[in-house]
């Protein structure tokens, strides 16, 4: 085995190198396992072992790719050296070599200070790959600005050589953005798989280029252009091509970038909601005669509703309008009051990264600078937040939801008494049932001058038909539906910014996606990324037919074609940021992923591709999936026993990082751990959110929590003493929602089909509780004898035992 250090021959079972020392096991970059002599592969995680080997010649990482051929978008650089025929013929080769070594030994420098590779020289010549393996948002500027270095050292070198041979000697360079076939790359075999028109033109911009020119293609120039100068130079006939290729030559640094609209992630204009956005308008100009609207906006998923409002609001003039808005999120369904936390962080600037002290301090500021500063709100909407105050810890779930509501209207009360307010509640379909009781509340009596907007899919339903009808002329229903044949038509031709669409686009189109924006739009932008459908002068075309493999008939097939065109380290990266949720912390990211290292680059080229974006920097970085669905699909597209294993890492990465204010996040770590393996762990945290709901009189979402964890516990097989208790004492906690929603007859079947189980346990307090219960539950359904008998029965154990909880409940019932 070859030492990495001295490179001395050592035997192959050598540990340690015979000359310098040095360790010889290979260790793995991921994961830091020491494997043993000769392995190629890690035999903790499967990384190759050679993947970060240093290339000896130009200190370049060898590039890891697949065996089999990919499509890769990449920038192609090909850099010539004018002169070198003049220094051959007057030179010694001798001398001649030593330049040359000397000049393309600091081109590979350069090439890989901006994480390019060279692929391969041809005599005077060099090509770089730019993207491979390796993708960068910022690609194209990164080899001009390598360029601009090479031509840059050549001219420094230069005057030296000029003296020798009678002219100078200048580097001219062609630079080219576009689809390659990629295959097995091996720096030190010599084994190269790059093929594709991209680098043909490449070469040919090269050839075309004058001393110290740097031409580029038009891809290149539209990727570039915020950060270079560029002149537009004439067309250039190519080989093989009918067209000319445009190109620009490179003039100079911008001093301040710009950033530019990119080719792909492409935006229609808003397309067929003229009458929607006629109607909110109208209701804007009535909010400044102070007469308050609620909005219903009802769409499936994709028709449009938050683009929209999005519209909408990029037309208020927000110096004079305030807008406020909640959440709610398909995770966060059975935390009680969820919208509303989220509404109100946004509204006092809560983080969730937030401390407790500074969260306590953000509620009361916020509360007391509305004009009607009533502290009495505090202890509440503090609560909210799992926050302790002496006000509310010993009071009813019942009175503690009556005086939430009352500081909930007063806080929106306030608010609106400030200015004209927009307030924007949206994906209500995935609301807690409490919340929107509560909000059906406040929106019956709310009279106050503001715009409330409220959006949800069609599964959902705001108010009854009794409800709509006493509200009256202040509440308004729209409902989206897919575009028509001719407004998907327009929508297309604004997306692609053209009149002419190819009329096998418009049919594919038509048969397979129908009207739905979100699927149109989608569609578009996944045959732009994998260069089925390319602009060439002005002029869309599809440069294949359109295949089932390559987008599928519904937008699960859509985003999944996406997806599998990533690199596999972005899809691991957005595969686990799936398994968080919709919206997603970088620190959790950052610790359950396999990819610690290189995760925030990975992040970069998902946004660029427009598949998540940033929803907050501070105090904590966050980001959220573009859509929903797509991170419905990502998720889907992992193992089950892969899943579980990343829901197990998030738990404990979250118990780590709020382990000061768990109950904010019992229902969300009772989530993971229950998609995870600890199924201890899930019924813990699905039980004290029960609790959590139930101290809230959130009835309905503290019954699903006890509920599933019930279903686990009593669905468990060979489950042991301790688990038995532990399910007697789940069914004790449950009992409190029987009896606060009045099904007593529930209870009483409940509990006696687990009447067997309570006598055997050890616990005899619990035993003796749970036929206080059922004893209580009977005379609820006037069955007084064996009401009598069982309570008679708890009584007894209380005092068999000494327990005076078990006698003063049996005593009271």
């Amino acid at each position: 085995m070859k030492c990495p250090g001295c490179k001395h021959d050592n035997p192959e079972d050598a540990k340690f190198c015979n000359r310098c020392g040095q360790r010889l096991e290979p260790l793995c970059p991921k994961c830091g396992k020491i494997n043993p002599p000769g392995s190629k592969f890690c035999n903790a995680c499967g990384l190759p072992l050679s993947a970060t080997s240093e290339n000896p010649s130009h200190g370049q990482k060898e590039p890891v790719l697949e065996t089999q051929g990919e499509r890769k978008y990449v920038t192609v650089l090909f850099s010539d050296l004018s002169g070198y025929t003049a220094m051959s013929e007057r030179l010694d080769p001798e001398d001649v070599k030593e330049i040359t070594t000397e000049i393309f030994g600091e081109v590979a420098k350069v090439i890989s200070k901006y994480e390019g590779f060279v692929e391969k020289y041809a005599g005077d010549a060099v090509m770089a790959i730019f993207g491979v393996p390796e993708v960068h948002e910022d690609d194209p500027a990164r080899a001009i600005r390598a360029a601009l270095e090479i031509h840059d050292l050549v001219a420094k070198i230069s005057p030296g050589v000029e003296a020798k041979i009678g002219r100078p000697l200048t580097m001219h360079t062609g630079i080219n953005s576009g689809l390659v076939v990629t295959g097995k790359v091996n720096l030190d075999k010599g084994v190269h798989g790059m093929a594709g028109d991209t680098i043909n033109v490449a070469a040919r911009l090269s050839s075309a280029a004058e001393a110290n020119n740097i031409l580029v293609g038009k891809r290149t120039y539209g990727r570039a252009e915020g950060y270079f100068e560029f002149e537009e130079m004439l067309p250039i006939k190519a080989k093989g091509k009918e067209e000319p290729v445009k190109n620009y030559r490179v003039i100079s640094l911008r001093e301040a970038p710009l950033t530019l609209h990119r080719l792909t992630g492409l935006k229609a204009d808003l397309i067929g909601r003229q009458v929607e956005m006629a109607e909110l308008r109208e209701a804007v100009d009535e909010l400044y005669d102070g007469k308050g609207t609620i909005f219903s906006i009802c769409g499936d998923a994709g028709t449009g509703k938050s683009r929209l409002i999005e519209e909408f609001k990029n037309t208020l003039n927000h110096k004079n309008i305030q807008w406020l808005e909640g959440h709610a999120y398909a995770y966060a369904q059975n935390i009680p009051y969820f919208p509303l936390i989220n509404l109100l962080s946004r509204i006092f600037q809560i983080n969730e990264g937030d401390p407790p002290e500074k969260i306590r301090e953000k509620i009361e500021i916020g509360i007391l600078s509305l004009k009607s500063g009533e502290t009495e709100a505090i202890p509440y909407v503090g609560n909210l937040f799992s926050l302790s105050y002496p006000e509310v810890e010993d009071i009813s779930p019942e009175f503690w939801q009556s005086k939430f509501k009352e500081s909930i209207w007063m806080i929106l009360a306030s608010l609106v008494q400030n200015n004209p307010t927009v307030i924007l509640l949206e994906d209500l379909h995935w609301a807690d049932q409490s919340s929107v009781e509560l909000l059906r509340d406040i929106l019956m009596e709310f009279r106050h001058p503001a715009l409330l907007i409220c959006l949800y899919r069609p599964q959902f339903s705001l108010f009854s038909g009794h409800q709509t009808a006493a509200l009256g002329g202040i509440y308004h229903e729209i409902i989206l539906r897919d575009l028509s044949l001719t407004e998907s038509q327009i929508m297309v031709q604004s997306l692609l910014k053209t009149d002419v669409v190819p009329k096998a686009l418009q049919r594919f189109l038509q048969t397979k996606v129908e009207g739905n924006p979100f699927y149109l739009e989608e569609v578009i932008n996944a045959l732009i990324d994998s260069g089925v459908l390319r602009e060439d002068n002005g002029s869309w075309e599809l440069t294949s037919e359109i295949r089932e493999s390559e987008v599928s008939s519904n937008i699960n097939g859509v985003i999944t074609a996406r997806l599998d065109r990533l690199e596999r380290e972005s899809r691991r990266v957005l595969q686990e940021a799936s398994v968080i949720g919709r919206s997603f912390l970088y620190d959790i990211l950052t610790q359950i992923t396999e990819l610690k290292d290189q995760c925030e680059r990975y992040l970069l080229g998902l946004e660029r591709l427009d598949l998540i974006r940033a929803k907050s920097l501070k105090p904590d970085l966050e980001y959220i999936f573009k859509h929903a669905l797509t991170q419905e699909v990502v998720y889907n597209s992992l193992l089950k026993k892969e899943r579980q294993k990343i829901h197990e890492r998030i738990g404990s990465v979250m118990e780590q990082l709020f382990q000061d204010r768990l109950p904010e996040f019992y229902e969300t770590l009772a989530f993971h751990f229950k998609q995870g393996q600890s199924i201890h762990k899930a019924i813990d945290y699905l039980t004290r959110s029960g609790e959590k709901s139930l101290g809230r009189y959130a009835i309905d979402e503290a019954n699903k929590h006890f509920e599933e964890a019930f279903e686990i516990l009593s669905n468990k097989t060979n489950r042991s003493e301790d688990e038995d208790v532990q399910l007697v004492s789940l069914i004790m906690k449950w009992a409190y929602v029987y009896y606060y929603r009045g099904d007593f007859r529930g209870l009483t079947e409940l509990l006696n089909d687990h009447k067997s189980l309570a006598q055997s346990i050890s616990d005899k307090s619990l035993t003796g509780m749970f036929f206080g219960w059922l004893g209580m539950s009977l005379w609820a359904r006037e069955e007084y004898r064996a009401s009598q008998r069982y309570l008679l029965e708890a009584l007894q154990i209380g005092e068999q035992i000494n327990n005076w909880k078990v006698i003063g409940y049996a005593c009271t019932w």
